[in-house]
């Protein structure tokens, strides 16, 4: 039997994993399998070095190298390389923050104005590297913002490294010349992944500008926006001090006259001082007021101050004009504005005070700003309908005031400038027209006052001149009584042809008397008539027992020199009745008149017993008054008030080496009108 011989695999199966040899059981399968695995593994691989690759290289893009020379002279702008991310809830925990997803910074669209934003948090995140082998101070800033704080991840755990707000005083200040910047030091080789919280006000213009400057570039920037801006520093203070000026000047005024418009314009101007003062002290230059009052500073708008400068500004107007008394309907549109204005007012306190929403207040602000324009101009063309010279200055003031405002906030909308001393924008206009206005009000306040015035003394003029009618009245009966009685005595002592002379002479003392009852002034040559008149009357009654002197220069013209009626006469009778009377040896009066550079003189002189001895005889006498004395003292002074005629009296009592009295003197100075009057 034939043996059956093994089959040559090699023959029939030249290929290694050939198929259809049994002796394989699908060992050939296996073997591409392996080889296909090693690929696609190798495949991966490939794959994750370059994603590997690809990050590092986005890495290196993201983080932000410094350099040497930063730290001398120059800024480095860290917006292309900062990450954002908005907490609107403000809910997110500290140390979940950089879990949170960042979206590049440029990449993200933010509105140039918002109103709810300030109640967001804006994160930040910043990779800052220093390559160098020194240590760099430098400066952060995200802009101009209300509050700041930054952050440092170390080890996973967010460390606040420092913080910034605009309420800080310059001591309370890391950077106490600028409240945007904050101190940082970064070490030789050091990485810094910080992450920068900011929060802010409403506003119109919103950015976040993060960069690093190095201090002496802060200070050279600060240096040129002192010169750019030197104009808008002395614009502000000169428009707030003389807004405190005319506001202290005119609340004077109404302490003194209680008049209710100074108190309304005292108001007026210094809600505009306040208002002005406010812009002013966003700079984080100026501390006067408002830095110490953060409550009433920080508040994101002007409502406040814009508000009560309107209502001070109608009430002003609305009392200076007399809107009520004189035009009743104008009058009810003022009441009804400055009403609704004050509700205005009222809101916008509870708004910012108790619910603390700034941005209510900034809808508010807004409406003012659309409002405010259209309602001044129509009250404006009110007005112009109103006559007179005082409206006319009010109406030119309150032109340039509302053309002035408008002007200014039209600009100040479309104006996009950034200021880096003053925060706020300033306006020129506005200030310019604010002048203007101060200008034809203080002219329309000064001819009100000296309207009322030139009332109050013609009033005043009118009091005093029934007040002197009422002493004349006085004076006339006391003269008369004394007369009478020397009549009398002529009478009871039977001497008939001495009464009748007497009072042939009276009764023409009497008739001037009468004649010249209703003048306040008369000449001075009546005045001496009337005088001599009535020395004649004295010595007939004391039977010649004195000697009279009279004398007058005659270069004088007595017609064209007035004095009042019977001023010499009360100082006549004290000499004659006091002085010399009283005297036993000769008695001598003397009347004389001279001129003066400046006045006439007129001398009233006795060699009586002098008014000191005069004085003790009179204490024997109860309840004595020299009435004539008196009443003539007293006109004399409302002549001054009056009339503006200074007549000046000066009585001297002569006496000799050894005090011995030698009579009285009474000189009285009449002023002479200037020449032209």
């Amino acid at each position: 039997m034939k043996k059956l011989r093994k089959p040559n695999t090699a023959a029939t199966c030249p290929q290694p994993f050939c198929e259809d040899d049994p002796l394989n059981n699908g060992k050939g399968r296996r073997g591409f399998s392996r080889l296909s695995n090693q690929c696609r593994r190798g495949f991966e691989w490939g794959i994750l070095l370059c994603l590997v690759i690809m990050s590092a290289s986005y890495q290196v893009r993201a983080q932000i190298p410094l350099y040497f020379e930063l730290e001398k002279n120059g800024f480095l702008a860290c917006a292309d390389s900062s990450f954002l991310f908005v907490d609107s809830a403000r809910k997110v925990p500290l140390q979940a923050i950089p879990k949170q997803k960042f979206v590049r910074l440029n990449d993200l669209t933010k509105p140039q104005s918002f109103s709810e934003g300030y109640r967001y948090d804006y994160w930040l995140k910043l990779s800052i590297h220093n390559p160098t082998k020194d240590t760099l101070d430098l400066l952060f800033t995200a802009g101009l913002h209300r509050s700041v704080v930054m952050y440092r991840d170390i080890y996973n755990q967010l460390i606040e490294l420092q913080r910034t707000n605009e309420k800080y005083l310059p001591g309370q200040r890391l950077f106490r010349y600028d409240d945007q910047y904050i101190p940082i030091r970064f070490l030789p080789g050091a990485h810094y992944q910080l992450y920068v919280k900011v929060n802010d006000y409403p506003k119109k213009d919103f950015a976040l500008t993060p960069k690093l400057v190095s201090y002496l570039w802060e200070n050279n920037h600060k240096v040129k926006a002192f010169y750019d801006e030197y104009i808008y520093l002395i614009n502000n203070g000169v428009i707030i001090s003389i807004l405190l000026f005319v506001a202290l000047f005119v609340l004077t005024f109404y302490i003194l006259d209680r008049q209710k418009y100074y108190l309304y314009y005292g108001f007026y101007t210094a809600s505009l001082a306040l208002f002005n003062l406010w812009e002013y002290e966003h700079s984080p230059y100026f501390h006067i007021l408002f830095s110490y009052l953060p409550f009433l500073k920080y508040t994101g708008n002007s409502n406040m101050y814009i508000l009560l400068t309107q209502i001070s500004y109608f009430l002003f107007v609305y009392e200076f004009l007399e809107l009520k008394e004189k035009y009743p309907v104008l009058g009810l549109v003022f009441r009804r504005v400055i009403r609704t204005l004050i509700v205005f007012l009222i809101l916008d306190v509870i708004v910012l005070f108790v619910f603390r929403r700034l941005d209510w207040s900034d809808s508010f602000y807004w409406l003012f700003q659309g409002v405010f324009p259209i309602l001044n101009i129509i009250l404006l063309v009110l007005v112009f309908r109103i006559k007179g010279r005082i409206a006319r200055n009010i109406k030119i003031g309150s032109t340039f005031l509302v053309s002035g405002a408008f002007v200014g906030f039209m600009t100040q909308w479309f104006s996009h400038e950034s200021y880096i001393i003053l925060r706020i924008e300033p306006s020129i206009v506005f200030t310019l027209g604010t002048l203007i206005e101060i200008f034809f009000f203080s002219i329309a306040i000064g001819s009100r006052s000296y309207q009322i015035q030139k009332e109050q003394n013609s009033l005043f003029k009118a009091i005093k001149e029934s007040e002197l009618r009422t002493l004349r009245s006085q004076i006339n009966p006391h003269f008369v009584f004394n007369s009478l009685n020397s009549i009398k005595s002529y009478i009871l002592t039977h001497r008939s042809l001495e009464a009748a002379e007497y009072l042939t002479d009276f009764s023409m003392l009497m008739r001037s008397i009468l004649q010249h009852s209703k003048d306040q002034l008369i000449s001075l040559t009546d005045e001496l008539e009337t005088a001599v008149l009535y020395v004649k009357l004295e010595k007939l009654r004391f039977e010649d027992n004195f000697e009279f002197i009279y004398e007058s220069d005659q270069s004088i013209d007595t017609d064209e020199i007035l004095t009042p009626p019977m001023l010499l006469q009360p100082y006549i009778e004290n000499a004659i009745k006091h002085g010399l009377m009283n005297k036993h040896d000769k008695r001598v009066l003397e009347l004389k008149i001279r001129q003066l550079t400046e006045s006439i003189e007129i001398m009233i002189e006795d060699n009586g017993i002098g008014r000191e001895q005069a004085s003790l005889l009179r204490k024997n006498i109860p309840k004595y008054q020299s009435m004539g004395m008196n009443i003539n003292e007293e006109r004399i002074k409302l002549l001054s008030q009056a009339n503006d005629l200074h007549i000046q009296i000066m009585i001297e009592d002569k006496k000799s080496k050894d005090g011995t009295p030698l009579g009285t003197k009474v000189t009285i100075h009449i002023p002479l009108a200037p020449e032209g009057e």
